[in-house]
């Protein structure tokens, strides 16, 4: 791997149909929410990306790898959610993600002033979970029997990050 781990930038439309692509891939869509399991329309998954309220594009050695950024949940309290889709497995377990997680978190907090943070994985996915307890995320609870993979009835865990425990964030 090249000095630059990764690089973020503003989504551009060419990079909807990357994604897509990753979409494709099923060792990639299991960890992703239960809409993603069976794409319907390109138009949505477009708009989701393009016009969502914060995205950027992840890129490793100048090539479109995924996707990350924050979903607004209540403007009102300044809440978003987390997420990320690194649809290259051959990245994952590179720390590509951890340090998306903790630029994306940093810029939530410093840029867009929010006050907290949440994000959720399923259970079974100790990549995401291993990143989100490095960057700061404190466990908050469980959505039981969530999500059907695999012909089996999940759980999903909830976690959050406030402002104040970024110090506990290493570069």
């Amino acid at each position: 791997m090249n000095k630059e781990l990764f690089k973020l930038r503003d989504l551009k439309i060419d990079d909807v149909k990357k994604y897509i692509d990753f979409l494709s891939d099923s060792e990639v869509t299991i960890w992703l929410e239960d809409e993603v399991q069976n794409i319907e329309s390109y138009a949505n998954i477009e708009n989701y990306l393009i016009y969502g309220y914060y995205r950027q594009a992840i890129e490793h050695d100048g090539k479109f790898i995924g996707v990350s950024g924050l979903d607004l949940t209540n403007n009102k309290k300044k809440v978003a959610r987390f997420f990320i889709v690194i649809g290259k497995k051959e990245l994952w377990g590179k720390g590509i993600g951890l340090g998306v997680i903790k630029s994306i978190v940093k810029y939530g907090f410093h840029e867009l002033k929010l006050r907290k943070i949440n994000s959720d994985f399923l259970v079974p996915n100790e990549g995401v979970k291993i990143i989100h307890e490095k960057a700061g995320f404190k466990h908050e609870g469980f959505l039981r029997k969530d999500s059907f993979r695999n012909n089996n009835w999940i759980d999903r865990e909830i976690v959050s990050i406030f402002p104040d425990e970024l110090t506990k964030i290493k570069d």
